[in-house]
């Protein structure tokens, strides 16, 4: 396996160029999951990946200081291999990821990990399994939330590693144990416990979507945001394992669907059609499906639990890519032979969550029990039904220039209680409802603040963020 040549190398820069200013721009929608507790991470040996990865940091206004450029090799074309060994995982990804944060002081503020595409999608067990499926074999965000803690072969392939995010029902049940929680609740239950949630933005490689495509769902998803569309979430029944297996989680998430206002939820043998209006959810089991909802609404959740979902180098099955490209904000698959196992794929009551207000990721997370072979795509931060969250800045006027130390004070309308979490140029500045900024030790010039603020008595603690910036004149540079 070798990397690109010096030619692709050179077209890389000239590509990312613009699309690393761009990522500078300031964005404002966020939810429960915030952008600044996002790591992302791109490939640096792939055009596509750090494109792609830019484009995103600015649609997200993710900063700048937490992404993070790892280097994967590829093909001449840039395209990555399909799968790497648990060996190169750790060695190029893990450990330069992990140092990072470090670095930059992001230990404890980085809650979930976002891969760009430019990535293998599976993690095998040596270098003579990487060219043949594996029952055992993970995903890589699999890989990331066991944190190179690699289980069992035969627990992975009977789908008994459950995951500590995990708050569904157990298997006839009917309804979740669990509280309903963001990664931000469970960070503060689970404490060093935490695992590192992860999703992948797009595979644009063989049988995925184009670059062009990727962008425009990721597009969609944005836009989408806090609109609280009104539809239907389909659980279609048919006579197949594939969707016999989940079929006993139907009933009561359809029933908390409907509690919903606005909304049905459907358990039936049909697939959904024009006259349904806007699907907004959908559960189905089959190796494709043809065709696509014709109304699937952006920022709508979908998935066809079949085995090769997200195995692109194996044909024969429709992929998750699918759903991105026909309008879906987030999907998933598996990367290997799964099984009939309902533990290793997500359930019913992730749209529940998502109408309260959770990102895809968190909803998603919060659904899989068994998550480790399973590659969630798409836009994680989607939150078509967050409410919106508005905070402010004073202290400072922003039209004339500031100097030695500065008083900002955090507001939001109506007294709302929230957390407070300050940024100065994408790095953790401190926490609280104020933040004293001695600007002597910044350089004299432009300055960026963000604003995070997350509700603190909403089930998803829904958040959003302001920026504000600040020239800096002291007259000297900081040390």
């Amino acid at each position: 396996m070798t990397g690109p040549g010096r030619g692709f190398r050179a077209r890389i820069r000239g590509w990312v160029a613009a699309a690393l200013a761009l990522a500078a721009l300031p964005a404002f929608r966020a939810s429960a999951l915030g952008p600044h507790e996002v790591l992302l991470l791109v490939n640096g040996e792939s055009a596509d990946s750090l494109v792609l990865g830019s484009a995103y940091a600015r649609m997200r206004g993710i900063p700048q200081n937490n992404v993070v450029r790892v280097s994967v090799p590829c093909d001449k074309d840039g395209v990555p291999p399909y799968a790497i060994t648990k060996e190169d995982f750790e060695r190029l990804v893990w450990k330069p990821a992990r140092e990072a944060v470090a670095e930059r002081g992001l230990d404890g503020r980085i809650l979930a990990w976002v891969y760009s595409c430019g990535f293998p999608a599976r993690v095998a067990d040596a270098p003579d399994t990487v060219g043949r499926q594996g029952p055992s074999d993970l995903s890589i965000t699999g890989a990331t939330i066991v944190g190179c803690q690699w289980p069992d072969a035969d627990v992975v392939r009977a789908g008994a590693w459950v995951s500590p995010l995990f708050e569904g029902p157990a298997e006839q049940d009917g309804e979740p144990s669990g509280e309903n929680a963001s990664f931000d609740r469970a960070r503060n239950v689970l404490l060093d416990r935490m695992p590192v949630p992860a999703a992948m933005l797009a595979w644009t490689g063989p049988r995925g979507l184009t670059q062009a495509e990727a962008r425009a769902a990721l597009k969609r998803s944005v836009a989408a945001d806090r609109t609280a569309p009104v539809g239907t979430v389909w659980f279609a029944v048919r006579n197949d394992v594939r969707s016999e297996t989940r079929a006993w989680q139907y009933g009561a998430a359809a029933e908390a669907v409907r509690a919903h206002a606005g909304f049905s939820a459907a358990v039936l043998s049909d697939e959904p059609s024009e006259t349904n209006g806007p699907v907004v959810g959908y559960m189905t089991g089959a190796r494709s499906v043809s065709p696509l909802p014709a109304t699937l609404a952006p920022g709508a959740y979908a998935d066809h639990f079949t085995s090769w979902a997200a195995a692109f180098d194996q044909g024969g099955q429709m992929k998750e890519t699918a759903w991105l490209k026909g309008g879906a904000a987030f999907s998933s698959g598996t990367v290997t032979e799964p099984f009939a196992i309902w533990q290793k794929f997500p359930n019913a009551w992730l749209f529940p969550r998502m109408l309260d207000g959770a990102t895809a990721m968190e909803a998603f997370y919060a659904s899989v029990k068994c998550p480790l072979q399973q590659l969630p795509m798409g836009d994680p931060l989607s939150c078509p039904w967050a409410p919106e969250v508005k905070p402010a800045i004073e202290g400072a006027d922003a039209a004339a220039p500031v100097s030695g130390a500065v008083t900002l004070r955090a507001s939001l309308p109506d007294g709302a209680r929230a957390r407070f979490t300050w940024l100065v140029d994408g790095r953790p500045a401190g926490d609280g409802p104020t933040l004293f900024w001695n600007t002597r030790s910044w350089e004299d010039g432009r300055h960026t603040v963000r604003l995070a603020a997350r509700l603190l008595d909403a089930p998803f603690r829904p958040q959003g963020f302001v920026e504000t910036a600040f020239t800096v004149r002291n007259g000297v540079r900081a040390p």
